[in-house]
């Protein structure tokens, strides 16, 4: 399972591990016909084969699209510190794609962030120490490649966490954000909140009012 992750200190195993997790969702969300949401993505759903490559699991809560409603209602359900911000309401929820990618951007921040918080990430974000926010023992001979992707990542684990679910990028874009080395979306945001407990399963709980302006994103 993907809960091990810290373990893996190779820069180029954890980037594997984030594109197998995003090209699953892809064919899931833009392959099949109609769509399937996983509404459960989480590091313990995340499972590692020999050769270190992702395949969703636990597929308990899923849904298959409609095409003709993209805003099928639903009983909100799913994982503390996972679950959209959207979807964590008493009575029926909004049924979409974009609910997969905010809990697909928060393992993003997992894999990188080495149990910050997603608010703690977001902080050094807008102080331009994004960087600082990854996993030090990433560090590796090649300082420079490694800065590059594993601000990449952490950026996009921010872009698909935002909490406006109309902000969030499709996986799609996610990942040709990922494969092409697209620019780094510029993420301007005024929060007004403070900063949750440092500890993982409290990303969401103190959710702020995040107003999201995004450039180049389209």
């Amino acid at each position: 399972m993907l809960s091990g992750i810290y373990e893996f200190v190779c820069l180029s195993i954890r980037y594997q591990i984030v594109k197998g997790i995003g090209s699953a969702l892809v064919y899931l969300h833009h392959e099949c016909d109609p769509y399937i949401l996983h509404r459960d993505i989480k590091p313990g759903n995340i499972l590692l084969d020999n050769n270190f490559n992702a395949k969703l699991a636990d597929f308990g809560l899923s849904r298959v699209g409609n095409q003709d409603n993209a805003t099928m209602m639903t009983l909100a359900q799913g994982t503390e510190g996972y679950i959209d911000p959207e979807c964590r309401k008493d009575g029926k929820v909004k049924f979409y794609p974009r609910s997969d990618v905010y809990s697909f951007g928060i393992v993003l921040l997992d894999i990188v962030c080495t149990r910050k918080s997603r608010e703690q990430v977001w902080e050094l974000y807008k102080g331009s120490k994004v960087i600082e926010a990854t996993d030090e023992r990433l560090h590796g001979d090649d300082f420079d490649r490694w800065q590059t992707q594993m601000q990449r990542v952490a950026v996009l684990g921010l872009w698909c966490s935002l909490l406006d679910g109309a902000k969030r990028p499709t996986i799609q874009k996610a990942m040709e954000f990922l494969e092409r080395d697209e620019p780094l979306p510029n993420l301007n945001y005024a929060v007004n909140t403070s900063l949750p407990s440092a500890h993982h399963d409290a990303y969401t709980t103190h959710c702020s009012d995040e107003q999201t302006l995004l450039s180049d994103l389209r």
